[in-house]
């Protein structure tokens, strides 16, 4: 480490880089504000000037330059002569029509999680859950109660997952299987992508009864009725017999090691032995494992949305030994971790030998 100091006045690049992360706030307020009124869209064909954009997005032209010249600052937008803005190749990323847009997911922390994050402090402090100090109640039922949300909720769900299904299709060869179940398969777009590269399987999406009737519809929508059926139910009190695989995507993370290892165990329970439990999820590495700057970020940021969201009796990102003691408590040996191209990673197991083995106790 250099002991130089910076010259009177000017700020070093870690003071810089220090400053520009505790301003933050402002920096997703302002994306938030850029996504909610529809800059980028208003954009999309080419630059225009502040007084159209004012017009189409119904707001002020003097706030809005400003608003337009901080997203300069952060590259999203450029300007040019005669007050006219245009998108960079990251600013096109806010579009609503692009196939990496971000504007759900820049609306939905804003006005879902900045909430929860405001209580971090009390959550660390006390392990409470930020959902029920916020909302009164937990965040799930929070957007049961309130539609709107819960369909923004579903959006950006929905963006997000081609960066954990396409990887984690792409990592693992599901050929091999003759019937997969996905427990906790929401709407079905995994296993409908799942069943889409791969023409030998048949699926059953599993989830409560809501969860699984969108799950229908899209399967049906999908064009994959012969093949794939989706079951409403809880995975707390029981799953459907018949797999030779059991998939778990992004479901343990979001519930403790008790209820997890319920869960797990009535997979365990219906399961042939020759058949595979395979967790699609984030896994927190340890100080012993190199990892890539972007996964470790995505992780460490997932494991907090989590503890925001549940507090310290929730959910959490679990390392991989975590993950096999509770694989072990529910009856199951680890078998591998199967890396993706994303954060998450593909976690393979298979009951233990011997029923005795399947009686253990969380």
């Amino acid at each position: 480490m250099s002991n130089t100091a910076p010259s009177p006045g000017v700020l070093s690049p870690s003071h810089v880089a220090l400053l520009q992360m505790v301003y933050g706030a402002q920096t997703s307020q302002v994306i938030y504000v850029a996504a909610k009124i529809g800059i980028a869209d208003s954009l999309k064909d080419g630059p225009r000037n502040v007084a159209e954009m004012a017009a189409i997005s119904s707001v002020d032209r003097s706030t809005l330059r400003r608003v337009l010249r901080f997203l300069v600052t952060r590259g999203i937008c450029t300007e040019s002569p005669r007050d006219q803005f245009a998108l960079t190749e990251l600013g096109q990323l806010l579009r609503s029509d692009h196939a990496d847009s971000v504007r759900h997911r820049a609306i939905f922390n804003a006005e879902v999680l900045l909430p929860l994050w405001t209580e971090l402090l009390h959550t660390v402090m006390s392990g409470d859950s930020g959902a029920r100090r916020v909302f009164g109640m937990s965040l799930y039922e929070h957007l049961t109660k309130h539609p709107e949300i819960g369909a923004l909720f579903d959006r950006t769900m929905a963006a997000g997952a081609r960066y954990r299904h396409g990887p984690a299709i792409a990592a693992y060869d599901f050929s091999s299987f003759g019937t997969i179940v996905d427990v906790g398969g929401g709407n079905g777009k995994l296993l409908i992508s799942l069943l889409q590269t791969y023409p030998e399987p048949r699926g059953i999406v599993f989830d409560l009864p809501l969860a699984a009737e969108r799950a229908r519809q899209n399967i049906e929508a999908a064009g994959l009725g012969d093949r794939c059926i989706a079951i409403g139910g809880n995975a707390f009190e029981g799953v459907p017999e018949g797999g030779n695989a059991y998939m778990l995507s992004n479901f343990l993370i979001d519930v403790d090691d008790e209820g997890a290892c319920t869960i797990l165990k009535h997979c365990c329970k219906v399961m042939a032995d020759d058949a595979k439990l395979l967790l699609v999820e984030w896994v927190i590495p340890t100080a012993d494992e190199t990892s890539d700057s972007y996964k470790f970020w995505d992780t460490a940021s997932m494991d907090l949305i989590m503890l925001s969201i549940g507090g310290s009796r929730g959910g959490r990102v679990r390392t991989a030994e975590e993950f096999r003691a509770l694989l072990e408590s529910a009856g199951f040996v680890l078998k591998r971790l199967i890396p993706t191209s994303a954060a998450i990673r593909v976690i393979e197991a298979t009951p233990a030998t011997g029923g005795s083995v399947k009686e253990t106790t969380c």
